[in-house]
């Protein structure tokens, strides 16, 4: 059995994967295909990737601590890619991500213990990178709160 994750970062990016790879909207467009890094098609131990897809870009967090419990607001980006020929496919699919993501709350969105979501899951800003000879990516911006208790605070 793996461990849990240590990082409040990683315990949000476990639950997000968990729930859009099981979220109708999301698999009818990327099938299952959400993943932590840009995928690479180089080397032959890397999977054949093909878009659409969507990944996670930088996460970050603010810590701070209250009284019975340690506590940061995790901040992190979304990106969806296409190829397919205009803007459609990568909006559609950031669509269908926001809608299944956006107010999630605890229990919806259960995190790896001992984290749990403090604040529901706020989507910010959404734009589109076009750029010459690439893929298109969209994106969006989340944000939330995760705590987790202080040694001796546990039930």
């Amino acid at each position: 059995m793996a461990a849990a994750p240590s990082t409040p970062e990683l315990a949000l990016r476990d639950a997000i994967r968990t729930l859009l790879k099981a979220d109708t909207g999301f698999v009818a467009i990327a099938g299952k295909q959400i993943f932590d890094e840009v995928p690479s098609s180089l080397g032959e131990a890397a999977p054949k990737v093909k878009p659409p897809y969507a990944y996670f870009g930088p996460m970050r967090r603010t810590g701070y601590e209250i009284i019975c419990s340690e506590s940061w607001t995790i901040q992190a980006r979304l990106y969806a890619v296409s190829t397919a020929f205009n803007r459609d496919q990568g909006w559609l699919l950031i669509d269908a991500m926001v809608r299944a993501l956006n107010q999630l709350e605890q229990p919806d969105l259960p995190l790896a213990d001992p984290y749990s979501l403090r604040t529901p899951l706020v989507v910010g800003q959404a734009g589109d990178v076009i750029a010459p000879l690439q893929a298109k990516s969209v994106f969006f911006d989340l944000t939330t709160s995760i705590a987790r208790p202080l040694p001796g605070q546990e039930d």
